[in-house]
Order: structure tokens, then sequence, then C-alpha cells
């Protein structure tokens, strides 16, 4: 899951609402999942207004993780 959160924010940021509608699971296990993204260092988040938007913290990650999904799916 850690996985499909990087990759939907590698081109944009979101936010946890819409995180939970893309990937079908409860906001309490995305939450959960962004705060050890965040602990890493691998994604970032900003308040607006009332919504919190994250997004991935450093450039490199993104070739990283499109690497990572090209080798899952050779599988």
């Amino acid at each position: 899951m850690r996985l499909q959160l990087v990759a939907g924010l590698m081109d944009q940021e979101c936010n946890v609402k819409h995180m939970t509608e893309c990937l079908g699971v409860a906001q309490a296990t995305v939450s959960q999942q962004l705060a050890v993204l965040r602990a890493a260092g691998v994604v970032t988040h900003e308040r607006k207004g009332n919504q919190v938007c994250y997004r991935v913290t450093r450039p490199w990650l993104r070739q990283l993780v499109r690497l990572i999904a090209k080798a899952q799916q050779e599988d």
C-alpha cells in the first residue's frame, strides 16, 4: 500500500480523502501509512484550510518508485 500511496503522489499532491477513495481503504489505514512515510522522509504534508495535502519530498524517489513498479509488473 505504501508504494501505491507514493506512486499516486508522484505527479501531484493529494489529500487523505481522495487517497482513500482511489484505494478503497479506510481513512485510518491511509493516515497510518502516511505517518510512516512522513517519519521516513518520503512524503511531506501541508495544511490547506481544513485539508492536509501530501506530496513526495525528493525528486529521485519518483524514479525509484517507477523502477520498483516496473519490476513488480514484470514478475
